[in-house]
């Protein structure tokens, strides 16, 4: 059973005040004790007896693995009976164990941030743990590249965002002899196509800028620059509109149509290209037709390009005509006679 957070505070601060047994708790009190820290990490004034109640008999229960002995003395007292209880002491069973197997497979195939690198010791004990309790074996395997450069900048980028602290950084395109300087206020990490990337406010181009990791050469902490609040885009859908990484925030998602034909339409229909994908109608030869609500940058037309003969762009004009010209320069390419 999932547990939102304001659920998860409110169980530990029952069993918080249960632990505490050198005072008696009466519901009003527990109620009180909620709403105190849901006040304090929440913002929320205001938490009902009945709530309250609620998370009580979810925690005597087995739903969550807690099976709680919480009894009510002379009508009126809560308390644990058993004066050593405590929900944050139970066991991991079966069920928990293979979960978190299953996690730790995944948690291992990431390399770049110093934190995981450093539970490395914890991660073997939790296995070898894990693998006492049942036959467990890794089935789990990530696409990643351990010898991509750059990903020894991912953690210490990831300290300068979590502490909204100017870096400044060394940075070489492909197209430039030597590199540059740049000073940027960075607000996010963002992984595509086995490559991470960093999202940052450029402020002498007044503009959101994105760099490549496997182009930096050095980052470091800019004293003397003020860090800029993120106050130029959401996230959520400044990631959402777009295929890969490449947009400027002004930039708004145009309607996609595309016709694939019958030989992948089922690949295309059971992993839609994008989120917004949806379907048009279905041609009598078995092919598809299909529409998108997305950015237009190169990491779509890409995309598109690699379906070959076996996709079509009918809308907008623009990357119709993009596509086409692409298609014929590689046509061409393939007329002539290999060196």
């Amino acid at each position: 059973m999932p547990l939102n957070r304001n659920t998860l505070i409110r169980l530990r601060t029952i069993d918080t005040c249960l632990c505490r047994r050198q005072r008696l708790w009466t519901i009003e009190d527990l109620r009180q004790a909620c709403e105190d820290a849901l006040a304090e990490y929440e913002g929320i004034d205001s938490v009902s007896l009945r709530t309250v109640q609620r998370d009580i008999e979810l925690m005597r229960s087995d739903k969550l693995g807690y099976n709680a002995p919480i009894v009510v003395k002379q009508r009126k007292y809560y308390m644990y009976e058993d004066p050593g209880y405590s929900i944050t002491q139970m066991p991991l069973n079966a069920h928990d164990l293979a979960e978190l197997g299953s996690a730790i497979d995944i948690i291992r195939q990431y390399n770049g941030f110093k934190s995981l690198a450093g539970s490395e010791d914890i991660l073997t004990r939790l296995q070898d743990r894990i693998q006492q309790q049942e036959n467990h074996r890794q089935v789990i395997f990530i696409e990643t590249n351990p010898q991509l450069k750059g990903l020894h900048f991912l953690d210490r980028l990831y300290g300068h965002i979590v502490r909204k602290e100017a870096i400044r950084i060394r940075y070489q395109s492909f197209k430039s002899r030597k590199p540059g300087t740049f000073h940027l206020s960075p607000y996010y990490l963002k992984e595509f196509n086995n490559r991470w990337f960093l999202i940052a406010y450029n402020p002498h181009k007044q503009d959101i800028q994105t760099v490549a990791l496997d182009r930096l050469t050095e980052v470091e902490k800019d004293e003397e620059m003020a860090y800029v609040e993120n106050t130029f885009f959401d996230p959520e859908t400044y990631f959402g509109e777009m295929v890969g990484i490449t947009r400027d925030v002004d930039t708004r998602p145009v309607t996609v149509t595309i016709r694939v034909d019958a030989d992948q339409a089922p690949y295309v229909l059971t992993k839609p290209l994008h989120a917004s994908q949806q379907p048009v109608r279905r041609e009598e030869d078995g092919s598809v037709v299909l529409s998108l609500q997305v950015i237009h940058n190169m990491e779509l037309e890409r995309l598109l390009l690699g379906f070959g003969e076996h996709l079509e762009v009918i809308a907008p004009r623009k990357l119709r005509q993009r596509m086409a010209q692409k298609v014929l320069v590689a046509a061409t390419k393939y007329q002539r006679q290999p060196h």
